[in-house]
């Protein structure tokens, strides 16, 4: 198929039957962007729709999502711009969190814009709506630019359509999903946009800010970011006239860089930290954008810029190794125990191969599609000036595809990056039907171009999973779109609906909620032993304290949970009397509850939810349809003068 069949593809929506040029051709010349703009503004307007009852009860179903909300309010309540430590996890010391303020600037300005006119808490609701669809507009965006520069013109509708399709991605924009991935996810885009565009100069600028702005947020993102810099600097490799553009990229990644850490990075981070932005990472942005702005001046034929990248790359390979060797493994440098207590049951830490099946199609389907297509894409663009793009796309889909076998936390990346070689696909069968005059041939690409639509959607493989296991009663793919949320919208109390039933057999789910909240919110304040996992929750909704939460600077506090609640009552007696603990609350069913139970049968969590309560413990009262129990702490005098008398 030739580069004309291809940007003719759309002319069949808007052109007569002799295929003319008409207004379809000139809107995607000239206000794509527009067009785009709408796009998100209708998809936004739809999810805003479909969530409107997890955003009235502010359902944040993340541990970091509520987590963030908590240093959004703290920072609006005068906490240090540079100070991210959370001051009611882990009292007095505080739970050191290695995130940056860029993404909470939103999130805060959107509370304090609106909350003269929405009040308190209606502004938070505001906040924490529409602060995710921002970088879903920059998503669609990007994905779009990319498709344009990758395919064709016309072909930015598709890719953007195509998102839709990609759940998992979709799922981290989704109304109160406040934390930063959808914001790294958006500058991935960007990255991919960039190296992608035919401007080098502009592309090379584009990529060096998006990666430092990604590289403020996090390290979630550094693999592709470092492979992205590979491309650089092969493009010089391959063409000495891309000398200036790789110029422009390391001078620009050196001094961002060191901007956005001078700005935004906490005080915890100004330490030779391997997990986040710090003088470790610096080492490489400003070491290697330097190094790669040095090499861009030689002169000679490619086989010695080559080995000048290459000498580079070890120069500041090497003087990272050297300087920070305790960085050379994972960057969260957890111990054993801790992983084998907590970090082994964070379900986006494991391999996908281990997920349940219906979560190894949503995650994979679209994927394998765009590996399939990929290659054909390569082949039909292997003498085009579009190659350098797609080999690095080609590059960073592969990979992120690889390490899902890693860590399921790299998927929403894989769906991103196969959304083009998926896009690529669709367009080639629309030109392909584009005047097709056999009606036999029109069938068959029809017939395909659904085929790949619900394999990529994971309708059609999720159905024969269903079909497989005899279950025709759900339709998994309804909850795509709408990711459950932790907490129900509370139906109006004269209405009965299916769900009551479900909730009354399933108490737990109605723990993050704010009706379940509202008695232990009126607790005076007080540090509380809970589960990891619910910390986040309960102190962005209530005014307690909690002593640990899913973040792995915080090894200490998680292993004293830990132990507390697999240990015996004498352990757990002296973590919570040492943590300065006067409640003890848990919510029976939570998944972390059945850690507790599987592993530490005799456990002190294993006998409260057997009802042998010890003797410093006190039952507090709650009302009747509480899913939570919850016990006061005595004194250790009022616990001895018992036992004495």
């Amino acid at each position: 198929m030739t580069d004309h069949e291809t940007t003719s593809a759309f002319q069949f929506l808007s052109s007569d039957k002799w295929g003319k040029r008409t207004l379809w051709d000139q809107l995607s010349h000239n206000h794509w962007r527009v067009i785009t703009f709408l796009f998100w503004i209708l998809t936004a307007g739809f999810l805003l729709y479909t969530h409107r009852h997890g955003i009235y009860w502010l359902s944040l179903s993340d541990t970091d999502d509520n987590l963030r909300l908590a240093e959004v309010r703290d920072w609006l309540h005068g906490q240090d711009w540079f100070d991210l430590t959370q001051h009611r996890l882990n009292p007095p010391k505080g739970a050191n969190i290695h995130w940056s303020r860029l993404v909470d600037m939103p999130i805060a300005a959107l509370i304090a814009v609106s909350q003269p006119f929405l009040g308190a808490m209606g502004a938070i609701r505001f906040g924490t709506a529409i602060a995710p669809l921002l970088p879903l507009g920059l998503l669609i965006f990007g994905n779009a630019l990319t498709c344009r520069r990758l395919i064709s013109p016309q072909s930015f509708l598709v890719a953007s359509g195509l998102l839709l399709c990609a759940g998992i991605t979709l799922g981290m924009f989704l109304p109160l999903r406040i934390d930063h991935h959808g914001w790294q996810l958006a500058f991935l885009s960007l990255i991919i946009a960039g190296n992608a565009d035919a401007n080098k100069k502009r592309g090379a600028l584009t990529v060096a800010i998006a990666s430092t702005l990604s590289l403020v947020i996090g390290l979630e993102m550094l693999p592709y970011i470092a492979l992205a810099a590979g491309m650089q600097t092969l493009f010089w490799v391959k063409n000495i006239h891309h000398a200036q553009a790789l110029k422009y990229y390391g001078l620009t990644l050196a001094s961002t860089s060191l901007i956005g850490w001078l700005v935004f990075a906490s005080y915890a981070n100004r330490a030779p930290v391997c997990d986040a932005l710090s003088p470790v990472w610096l080492t490489v942005t400003i070491g290697g954008g330097v190094a790669v702005a040095l090499i861009s001046t030689i002169r000679a034929e490619w086989p010695l810029r080559f080995i000048a990248a290459i000498i580079a790359a070890i120069l500041v390979g090497g003087l990272f190794a050297y300087n920070w060797p305790q960085c050379l493994g994972r960057p969260e440098a957890i111990s054993p125990e801790l992983y084998k207590l907590w970090m082994s049951h964070v379900g986006e830490a494991k391999p996908v191969y281990s997920r349940d099946i219906k979560v190894i199609i949503l995650i994979l389907s679209l994927p394998l599609v765009g590996l399939l297509s990929l290659f054909p894409a390569l082949w039909h663009n292997r003498f085009s000036p579009k190659i350098g793009g797609w080999l690095n796309l080609t590059l960073l889909f592969l990979s992120a595809l690889a390490m899902t076998a890693w860590q399921t936390r790299t998927a929403p990346a894989a769906q991103l990056l196969s959304v083009p070689a998926c896009c690529w696909l669709i367009m080639s069968l629309l030109a392909k039907m584009d005047g097709q005059k056999s009606w036999i041939k029109m069938l068959g690409y029809s017939l395909a171009l659904f085929s790949i639509l619900a394999i990529a959607s994971s309708l059609l493989p999720l159905r024969i999973a269903e079909w497989s296991h005899q279950d025709h009663k759900k339709f998994f793919f309804k909850n795509l779109l709408s990711k459950k949320s932790t907490a129900p919208a509370k139906p109006p109390q004269n209405q009965k609906t299916a769900n009551d039933n479900k909730a009354s057999s399933h108490p737990e789910r109605r723990c993050p909620t704010i009706p379940a909240l509202k008695p232990i919110e009126a607790i005076p304040p007080a540090t509380v032993l809970t589960f990891v996992d619910f910390a986040p929750r309960l102190i962005s909704m209530t005014h307690h304290r909690a002593i640990a939460g899913p973040y792995h600077r915080n090894a200490d506090a998680i292993l004293d949970v830990h132990h507390a609640f697999r240990g015996t009552s004498e352990q757990a007696e002296n973590i919570i009397r040492r943590h300065g603990i006067s409640l003890v609350l848990i919510c029976p069913g939570m998944p972390e509850s059945s850690i507790y139970l599987n592993e530490a049968k005799n456990g002190f969590y294993a006998q409260l939810a057997k009802g042998q309560v010890p003797s410093w413990l006190e039952s507090m009262p709650l009302p009747k349809e509480s899913p939570f129990r919850l016990w006061r702490v005595k004194a250790a005098t009022e616990t001895a003068s018992r036992q004495h008398n």
